[in-house]
C-alpha cells in the first residue's frame, strides 16, 4: 500500500461513561500520521471501559499511525485502568498503531509502580 491509500489515524467518538474522565485530541499532520490524547482525570474501574471502547473505534478505522496519551492530567488510576493501559500497549500495534505514554502523572507512575507494571507500560517523561 502506498503512502498515499493509508488511511490516516482517525479520532473516536465521544463517550459518556467518560464524564470523570476528560479526553482532549490533537490531530497532528505528520507522517506516520498522529494523535495525540491528553487524558485528565480519573481513570478506573467506570472510565476504563469508555476510553477502551473509544480507541477500538481507532483501530478499528485505521491502518497505521502513532498514538500519543499525555497522561499527565490524571489524578486516580486503580488496577483497572492500569491493565487498560497495559491491553492498549499491547494490542494497538496489532493494528500497526505506535502506541507512545507519556508525561504520566505522580498518581499514575506511583500506581503502576505499586501493581509492578511501570516496565510493561514504558512510562515516558517527556513527549
Amino acid at each position: 500500500m502506498s503512502g498515499d491509500e493509508r488511511t490516516l489515524l482517525q479520532e473516536p467518538q465521544e463517550a459518556a461513561s467518560l464524564s470523570r474522565l476528560s479526553v482532549r485530541r490533537e490531530l497532528g499532520g505528520r507522517l506516520p500520521p498522529r494523535l495525540e490524547l491528553h487524558l485528565g482525570g480519573e481513570l478506573d474501574a467506570d472510565t476504563a471501559p469508555g476510553l477502551r471502547e473509544d480507541l477500538a473505534v481507532l483501530a478499528a478505522r485505521s491502518t497505521e499511525g502513532l498514538l500519543v496519551l499525555d497522561l499527565s492530567g490524571i489524578t486516580f488510576c486503580d488496577s483497572a485502568g492500569l491493565y487498560t493501559l497495559l491491553g492498549i500497549r499491547q494490542t494497538l500495534p496489532l493494528a500497526d498503531i505506535e502506541v507512545l505514554f507519556t508525561r504520566a502523572s505522580a498518581v499514575l507512575r506511583a500506581a503502576a509502580d505499586q501493581a509492578g507494571l511501570t516496565i510493561h507500560l514504558a512510562l515516558q517523561d517527556g513527549t
